[in-house]
């Protein structure tokens, strides 16, 4: 039997940092979010860190607020998604996860909003009027297959930040681990230098003592 786990998001945590939670094999997770006014920037995020016995996709649902009851978009078989629309209607928005009897997997999910338009944001708005949830068909498909471009895009942009940040403290790792060998080296060279120094003044003062004996 599915569960429904609800966080409620108040606009004063909008901007929090993402969360990270279990889902359970056969459980359906919920995360909502509440706008206060017409035409806020939604924006949510996921990744599946891991799974068991290595099944990472997973399946989720957005709600609107005029219809709590039927999921507005669906997201099948899914390892990480990132997108941003624009919400019509004030009230309460739904992020709901769901894995089917795949194992329990540990996801990382942001679900907030934003007030302020980009100018790619005012574009989108003037030249699809209805947004994500158009009713036209023809208008809901053409925008469906913008929106599939532009989340695979939002998706592959994130990663190669990922992958930058990553290749950039490899980097600092690298260029670190050589400065400690060459401190290193340096530090033996002069050891070696002193043990030097050191046996030969122990072995002529060695000497020395033996002559002063031997007469």
């Amino acid at each position: 039997m599915a569960s429904k786990l609800a966080f409620w998001l108040i606009w004063t945590l909008a901007t929090a940092a993402p969360i990270t939670f279990e889902l359970k094999a056969g459980f359906r997770e919920c995360f909502y979010l509440l706008t206060p006014d017409i035409d806020c920037k939604i924006s949510y995020y996921f990744a599946v860190q891991r799974g068991d016995e290595n099944k990472l996709s997973v399946n989720y649902e957005i709600y609107k607020p005029d219809n709590r009851d039927k999921a507005a978009v669906v997201r099948k078989g899914e390892t990480q998604g990132q997108w941003s629309f624009i919400g019509e209607h004030k009230g309460e928005y739904g992020l709901c996860f769901s894995s089917g009897d795949e194992g329990n997997k540990i996801i990382d999910v942001e679900f907030k909003y934003d007030e302020k338009f980009t100018s790619r944001d005012k574009r989108r708005k003037k030249h699809f009027p209805q947004g994500l949830f158009g009713q036209d068909p023809l208008h809901e498909s053409l925008e469906d297959s913008i929106d599939d471009i532009e989340r695979h895009m939002s998706v592959l942009e994130r990663k190669l930040d990922h992958y930058k940040a990553r290749s950039i403290r490899n980097q600092q790792t690298v260029m670190s681990t050589g400065k400690r060998i060459v401190g290193f080296s340096l530090y033996g060279i002069l050891l070696v230098v002193v043990m030097g120094v050191a046996q030969c003044l122990v072995l002529q003062a060695f000497f020395n003592e033996a002559r002063k004996y031997a007469v």
